[in-house]
């Protein structure tokens, strides 16, 4: 299902548990519903993807993994995420809910904020922004949309644990066929999100750029309050009004052009919490009644809403007088439908109707047709009571019953179903463990060659031989099948003894495998210098990918450098000669100091060469 149907999913229950009371709002890429969690009676909001990102694969894994984390931010100031699921084809996430208003509402409404307001709101929503900025996540798109204000004067940032899914499916293969999500806005983007990129410094030019907006009369995509950015540009920093006083220089730094320059979000809310040394205490932004959305928790209405009830739509007599009208007859109907339910069959007997639930729905049965009563069996899944056990009737016990009237009975039919958890992308264990605590059987872990995929990380999961990628309903104890990364296909080390030394290296890289350091040096009187001697892993055995092949390669024979000696006296010269393994054979000349050799220094000789050397006299 698309969005845009929004009242197909009212009234619905997703998975047992969630019951979708009213529609609330649209989301990129998502609608929103008041909901109620009917394990814990808590109130939430259900925001139900649509179902083209809801297919896509890369956006599942990485929603999988940033829910993870957000499920474990609490903070005061930062939406709570509690739960994730699927429901057909569509994804849908449950988050906390609150009775409040985005900014951006209040100011296309014609409510801008004091400078005062706007720097605790800032200080709120920035301390927020640190701890999911220290839990390793990043928002992407913050803007007066994204800030709640509550009817308490409470504040909350929201949406931010899917910015990095959206971005994970816009990079795939959704950016060839489209993910039919509204872009997101760029008024409130860091100019280096216009060219693709993002991180905490961005979350914070765009949470001051949502600041400056807030104190403007302005709403909608008008930017001439600080600058215009309709042609796309963004060359300079934020211009801050000089209606933020002491706040002006912290909102500048988290304002600059440059993002290596701004501010964190940690020196964002200490700055803005010094600044507001300089302003008397705001008095709570003031919420016209009627723009709240969520549970109305205070019926009566608090002291904060009967203060702005100058803010709230008078009725007009004539509505009144219909609203009245209305009642009236709503009240008529309702008055003969009980009526016309009350009157029981004429000349029909009729039975006492008795405790049934805890019997068989047998022994029920049974029952119904010794007083030829119609049995109306519904059948409840639960994991409280076996199955064929009554768990609810109606009429209830000691109202008297006329033949032929229906004895409705809820009748226990299983253990309730299992929603697969997604586990693609966790590591084995982690998989096994979320699989067996939903009720699944591991019955088989295969592994999978993979050269990009960490080994031991899910690849697919085959329940009855088939791809399950999460979140349909399946029985208690269903068997699945994890395929996991087995990493990459083993290396065959290459026979490298006899090639030049380059060559195999050259062997080794084509094969992703890398040549070890130090290189070992031999001597070899008949292998040329720079080919492989020898390699310490035997060719032909399997290694993984990266693995070190040692090697030993010729340095040539062995040669001896003859020395210059000139100068020395003929003993001083063969002495040198020895040293280097080289040794005197002729002598020619009557001196005692020696003149040249033969052959000339610096020829290199195997050893034991005899060198002859030149003493004649001198004069």
């Amino acid at each position: 299902m698309e969005l845009g149907e929004a009242n197909d999913w009212t009234g619905r229950v997703l998975d047992d548990r969630y019951q979708i009371l009213s529609y609330s709002t649209r989301g990129r890429g998502w609608d929103e519903y008041h909901a109620r969690d009917l394990d814990t009676n808590d109130q939430v909001l259900i925001k139900i993807l649509s179902a083209s990102i809801s297919e896509d694969v890369e956006f599942l894994r990485r929603l999988t993994s940033d829910i993870a984390i957000a499920n474990c931010i609490v903070h005061p100031h930062v939406q709570r995420v509690f739960d994730w699921g699927r429901s057909g084809e569509v994804v849908y996430l449950v988050t906390e809910t609150f009775r409040s208003v985005s900014l951006q509402l209040l100011l296309d409404r014609g409510h801008p904020l004091t400078a005062a307001q706007a720097t605790k709101l800032g200080f709120e929503i920035a301390s927020g922004l640190d701890a999911v900025h220290q839990s390793d996540l990043c928002h992407g798109d913050i803007s007066p949309s994204n800030l709640l204000i509550g009817a308490d004067g409470s504040s909350k940032l929201a949406g931010f644990f899917l910015a990095d899914a959206f971005s994970a499916a816009e990079a795939g293969r959704l950016s060839v066929v489209g993910t039919g999500l509204m872009e997101p806005s760029v008024k409130f983007g860091a100019p280096e999100t216009l060219s693709g990129g993002s991180g905490p410094e961005s979350d914070v030019y765009s949470l001051v750029a949502s600041l400056v907006a807030s104190i403007s009369d302005e709403s909608g995509e008008s930017e001439t309050t600080w600058r215009n950015l309709s042609n796309g540009e963004r060359d300079q920093d934020l211009k801050i009004p000089t209606e933020f006083e002491q706040a002006r220089d912290i909102l500048s730094e988290g304002g600059r052009f440059e993002p290596k320059v701004r501010c964190d979000a940690i020196s964002l809310t200490e700055g803005l919490i010094e600044a507001t040394k300089g302003f008397m205490k705001p008095a709570n932004i003031a919420i016209p009644s009627f723009l709240l959305v969520g549970f109305d928790d205070d019926p009566g209405g608090s002291n904060a809403d009967r203060s702005n009830e100058f803010l709230r739509p008078k009725w007009r007599p004539v509505r009144k007088l219909a609203a009245i009208v209305a009642l009236v007859l709503a009240l008529l109907s309702a008055g003969t439908a009980w009526a016309v339910s009350s009157v029981q069959p004429q000349g029909l007997p009729a039975h006492l109707v008795q405790q049934y639930t805890g019997r068989t729905v047998g022994e029920v049965r049974a029952i119904a047709d010794s007083r030829s009563w119609v049995l109306d069996e519904d059948q409840v899944r639960t994991d409280d009571v076996p199955t064929g056990i009554v768990l609810a009737q109606r009429p209830a016990p000691g109202r008297r019953l006329a033949e032929g009237e229906m004895l409705v009975v809820e009748v226990a039919s299983g253990p309730r179903l299992r929603m697969t958890p997604l586990v693609l992308g966790l590591p084995t264990a982690a998989a096994v463990a979320r699989l067996e605590t939903k009720g699944f059987e591991v019955d088989l872990v295969q592994p999978l060659y993979d050269e990009n995929i960490v080994a031991g990380e899910v690849i697919k999961v085959l329940i009855d031989g088939e791809p399950a990628l999460g979140g349909g309903l399946r029985e208690p104890g269903t068997r699945a099948v994890l395929v996991v990364s087995g990493g990459p296909v083993p290396r065959t080390v290459p026979l490298l003894v006899g090639l030049d030394f380059s060559n195999a290296e050259q062997v080794l890289n084509a094969l992703q495998l890398r040549v070890a350091r130090p290189v070992g040096l031999e001597l070899s009187e008949t292998v040329g210098e720079g080919t492989v001697l020898s390699q310490g892993l035997t060719p032909g055995l399997l290694v993984d990918r990266e693995s070190e092949v040692s090697l030993t390669i010729s340095s040539g024979p062995d040669l001896r450098e003859v020395p210059d000696m000139r100068g020395l006296t003929v003993f001083d010269a063969e002495r040198r000669l020895a040293e280097v393994g080289l040794q005197v054979g002729e002598i020619r000349g009557d001196g005692l100091k020696v003149q040249g050799t033969e052959p000339a220094a610096g020829t290199f000789l195997r050893p034991g060469t005899a060198i002859l050397l030149w003493a004649p006299l001198q004069d």
